[in-house]
């Protein structure tokens, strides 16, 4: 980072010169590449807004919150308000803020703030402190609370423990129901950014190989929407969502809109086959994950959980058939993104540019399409896709690290040839498949062979059907 600033200052101090001795231009001063330093360092500064956010350590708040029944009596209703990291100079922890409802009496708000170890001497759950709104816990209760009641073997994990009132189902029916829940944040994520591979390689034949890490910076700049939140106090939720949201998809465009300008552009304009374009988009991969390992740090981001109580469908006796808010928002979020992207690219005038394109380059310039343009706005969408599916990894699995494009970005571009890779519906129906097979493996069979299953499928598409569910089964005309 401190190199391209010299390098950006440096040819500044250039230019004045030349400007102070009358001379228009240095002959050796190129403003282009210093143009795209400087917008690399403009998108670069967002990203710093995560490195802000509190660590969320999830070991710890999941310990805390097996503390709370035991500080109230025996059926009272628990329910969780909001998640947050332990001020600095009280420690490192969690503090939980919630409301219970004793037998008997009104709902009452409440906190409880866990001080827990060091993390360097081994002691992460070691909890060594208990605060509430009631005082702090003695040695001797503290003590009582963590061998007889933290040392059980139920662990009393569960806040709502009463049965609801709902449908009753068959046992496995309901296994298979809750599974098929599961799996919608998984196909959301796959769908969502196979239709970015898709998008690329529908209009210039070519696969990209770095929107996992486009996806990983929307991840990341979804953590500095919430870090946002945090910082100016908002208290809705849904807002924290939708700025979040706002940060992902807009970075991850801009990212993607810079390299399809500097790297994919000029290597397509001058190289018909595919190789040189391929290599470049995997050293861009490698870039970009090496620049968020050195900007970021290798240490996981961790979000607070948000809206994880389990609203309940059904149940089969003890078996209860539950769906989270945040899954709700997900789906709702993903199903009207993908109809969006739908609706664009099959009644707006980019989507018929895009398919003119797509079909003869030569022809639709003639015509008056910008090659340039077109392009352009093409990685813009396949950003803001890819932007999405980071913030769903954010905002669901709350952890978020440099390294997770690689095999994100693999199972999405696996999602998208199975579909029929350059095809919209086709991305989309993969990820689903993707998303239901992996959620069905880990469900009913060994969770470690998951991965191999997921790309044995990819052998098994290239062997029965080449073109994907959704692709032609041969070469199209200008293939050939």
């Amino acid at each position: 980072m401190m190199i391209l600033v010299w390098f950006w200052f440096r040819n500044s101090l250039d230019g004045l010169a030349a400007r102070m001795k009358g001379i228009s231009e240095p002959p050796h001063l190129d403003r282009r590449p210093m143009r795209r330093i400087v917008l690399l360092l403009a998108l670069a500064l967002p990203l710093t807004a995560s490195g802000c956010m509190p660590a969320m350590d999830r070991d710890q708040l999941d310990l805390c919150r097996r503390v709370l029944p035991a500080l109230h009596p025996e059926e009272t209703e628990l329910r969780v308000i909001r998640f947050a990291p332990a001020p600095a100079a009280d420690g490192a922890g969690v503090r939980i803020d919630y409301a219970a409802r004793e037998p008997g009496t009104d709902t009452r708000t409440h906190y409880a703030m866990c001080r827990f170890g060091s993390r360097d001497r081994g002691e992460r759950l070691d909890l060594f402190a208990l605060d509430t709104d009631n005082g702090a816990l003695g040695e001797a209760r503290l003590l009582f609370l963590k061998r007889f009641w933290l040392g059980r073997p139920d662990g009393a994990t569960d806040i709502q423990s009463s049965t609801p009132a709902v449908p009753e189902i068959g046992r496995g029916i309901a296994y298979a129901a809750q599974q098929g829940i599961n799996a919608i944040v998984l196909a959301a994520i796959y769908g969502l950014l196979a239709t970015a591979y898709s998008l690329i390689y529908g209009l210039v034949g070519r696969i990209i190989l770095s929107f996992g890490e486009i996806a990983v910076i929307g991840a990341y700049g979804a953590i500095g929407g919430v870090a946002a939140v945090v910082t100016f106090g908002f208290q809705n939720p849904l807002g924290g969502f939708a700025l979040a949201l706002t940060f992902a998809v807009f970075l991850s465009g801009l990212w993607s809109w810079f390299i399809g300008k500097s790297v994919i552009a000029p290597l397509h304009a001058r190289h018909r086959l595919g190789q040189p374009i391929l290599v470049a988009t995997i050293a861009v991969a490698i870039s970009v994950q090496e620049f968020l390992r050195l900007f970021q740090g290798v240490r996981e981001r961790w979000l607070p959980p948000l809206m994880l109580e389990p609203i309940a469908l059904a149940r089969a006796d003890t078996f209860i058939v539950t769906i989270s808010p945040v899954q709700i928002c997900i789906g709702a979020v993903a199903i009207t993104a993908s109809l969006a992207l739908l609706v664009v690219m099959g009644r707006t005038t980019l989507g018929r540019q895009w398919r003119a394109f797509a079909d003869d380059p030569v022809a639709a310039k003639l015509f008056g399409v910008s090659p340039a343009r077109v392009l352009s706005a093409t990685f813009i969408l396949a950003g803001f896709s890819a932007g999405l599916a980071g913030w769903i990894v954010a905002v669901y699995y709350g952890n978020v690290s440099f390294s997770m494009g690689t095999v994100l970005g693999l199972k999405a571009l696996l999602a998208a040839i199975i579909g029929g890779i350059g095809r919209i519906e086709g991305a989309l129906v993969g990820g689903i498949l993707i998303g239901l097979v992996e959620a069905a493996w880990s469900a009913y069979f060994d969770i470690e062979s998951r991965d191999i299953v997921v790309f044995s499928i990819l052998i098994v598409m290239f062997v029965l059907r080449p073109g994907g569910l959704l692709g032609a089964s041969g070469p199209r005309a200008r293939d050939v």
